[in-house]
Order: C-alpha cells, then structure tokens, then sequence
C-alpha cells in the first residue's frame, strides 16, 4: 500500500492509500479452476438429462435444470474472472473488478429462478403423479453426487471471492440435490409412492434457495455500497479518533469495491500543531492492518477549518468529535 498525500492553502490535507493487490496468478489459478469445473458439470449436466427422460423422473429434470444454471453461472464467472483482470482506466478508475459482483448477482438470479421452475413443476406432479424408474434414478444421483463434488473440491480453494463462491454454492447445492435423488430411487425402489418425486423434487428446490440466499444478500450489499460483514464503522471511527493529534473524526464511510477489497473515506479533524503526514501515515496503517482497509482516502481539517465538502457528502446526523 502506498501514499499519495498532499496539502492546500486552507489546510485541508488528503491522503489515499491503494491496496490493489490483485494477484495475476491467483487469477489465473481461479480461471484454471472454474475451465475444469464447467467441463465436468457440463459432461454430466448431458448424462443427467438423458437419464432424467429415460427415468421419467422430475427429481432428475429438476437438478439437470440446475445443472444448466452451473454450467451458464460457470461461463459467467470465467466471463468476469477475465474482465477482472483488465487494468483501471480513464473510464473505471477503480478498475472492472466489480463485474465479479454483478456475475455474482446474476448467479443468485438464476438459482432463484430455477427454484420457481422446480416449484412449479412440482405442483403438477402431485396432480398428477408419473411412474419413475428406481434404479436409473439411483445410478444417475450417484454419479451426480461424484461429479457434483469433484467441481466443488476444485473450486473450494477460492471461496474468499464472491464470484467464484456463487460457483462453488451452485454446486454444493447440485450435490444436495444428487442425494435427494438416490434417496428417491431407493425409496421408489421399495415402495410405489409415486408422490415421492414431486416431493423430493420441493427439497431441491428449498436446496437451492437456501445457496442462494446469502450469494444475492451479499451482491447486493456491495453493489449499493454498503458496509461489509464484519467492520463496524463505530469502531473504525473510534480507531482514527485514537490516533495522537486526532481532536475529531467525521463523515466515515465503509464500503467493499469487491469481496476481497475494502475502501474507506473520512474526514480527520487535527490539533493547529499535529504533524498532519504522521498522521495520515498512521491513519492508513491502522486503516489496513487493523481494519483490513486497503483503500484509504482522509481528509485532514482542523478546527479553524470548515469543512468544504460538508454539503455533498458530509450526512446529516453525523457529528461525532
């Protein structure tokens, strides 16, 4: 992380600490990963839907169809993994990483989706009930269950971005739902109760919805800007005003540029005597190493000082001092 700070006439200093640690390799490791991930879900995403008709089985159709998502979200997130990687420019200042986000968010889309299809499917059968093969069910769940967690294991090492976790719920969620149909055909092996699929099919379904549940809470959260789980502006607050020659600490803001990288603004009220660049040094080292903050841009005023930006983005309500 480096410095880039500067004072004007009025006494108004600003500091901006970068920390754009993007690793080339680990996302060319990350791209390796999801290129295996979708040939083996797409292999078996074809393997399932033959074994669904022969099998006659909504349970099977329903976790193809989700198999279809994987391969589509897969595609999504090699499509932003590679559009992460381009460099910031006149237009993205901050860089095109948060297309991981929005494929995130598309992810979650779409299982949402897949959840209303399922569902209603389902509501048909139980109308109607279809006779369904036990045996195939039980040889394609089992080998779904294998392809399903072979894509996990190889994307499991890269959870920490949001992009490729969408990925890897998709396909726990697949594994989930390969369960549920072995359980069927067994159950359907021994018994005709016909009803059985439909019923496992609702499982799947709430499967689905619960993978996507966190997936959408959390792309939505960093696409409107707001504070990442786990800092707590209070205390990050607390932090700066703790800082010797800091009288006040005012209009903090906390907000994730992606899943792996958090910015922070604020402005930083100083005694007529601090020493104004040891302070915007420890701002930022207490920013990044205590906070995880690899984005820092302060704004240092002293109590003579108005604030200058008070009417564009200093919120109202916000006087802590």
């Amino acid at each position: 992380m480096t410095d880039d700070s500067h004072g004007d006439a009025d006494g108004h200093d600003h500091d901006h600490g970068h920390g754009h640690g993007h690793d080339r390799g680990d996302a060319t490791g990350s791209q390796r990963a999801l290129k295996l991930a979708l040939v083996i879900n797409t292999v078996f995403f074809v393997v399932e839907v033959v074994g669904a008709l022969y099998a006659n089985s909504l349970t099977l159709l329903a976790d193809a169809a989700h198999m279809l998502t994987d391969s589509a979200s897969l595609l999504l997130a090699l499509l932003a993994a590679w559009i992460a990687t381009l460099a910031a420019d006149e237009k993205r200042t901050y860089g095109y990483q948060r297309a991981e986000i929005l494929a995130a968010l598309a992810n979650g889309v779409f299982l949402v989706v897949i959840v209303a299809y399922i569902a209603y499917e389902a509501v048909v059968r139980f109308q109607n009930p279809q006779p369904v093969k036990a045996v195939p069910t039980i040889v394609v769940g089992v080998v779904g269950l294998a392809a399903n967690l072979a894509g996990a294991y190889v994307l499991h090492g890269g959870r920490e971005n949001l992009n490729i976790r969408g990925a890897y719920l998709h396909l726990l969620a697949d594994a989930a739902g390969s369960v549920a149909a072995v359980a069927l055909g067994v159950a359907l092996y021994f018994t005709d109760l016909r009803v059985l699929d439909p019923l496992f099919s609702l499982v799947i379904a709430a499967l689905v919805l619960y993978s996507a549940k966190d997936l959408l809470a959390e792309s939505v959260n960093i696409l409107l800007q707001g504070t990442p789980p786990g800092v707590d502006v209070d205390v990050v607050t607390d932090s700066l005003r703790g800082i010797d020659g800091v009288t006040g600490v005012h209009d903090v803001h906390v907000w994730a540029l992606t899943s792996r990288s958090v910015a922070c603004s604020a402005h930083v009220v100083v005694t007529d005597d601090a020493d104004r660049d040891a302070v915007l040094d420890r701002c930022r080292r207490v920013l990044g190493d205590d906070h995880g903050i690899g984005h820092a841009t302060i704004q240092i005023e002293t109590h003579q000082g108005d604030c200058e930006t008070a009417d564009f983005d200093c919120y109202p309500g916000d006087t802590r001092t």
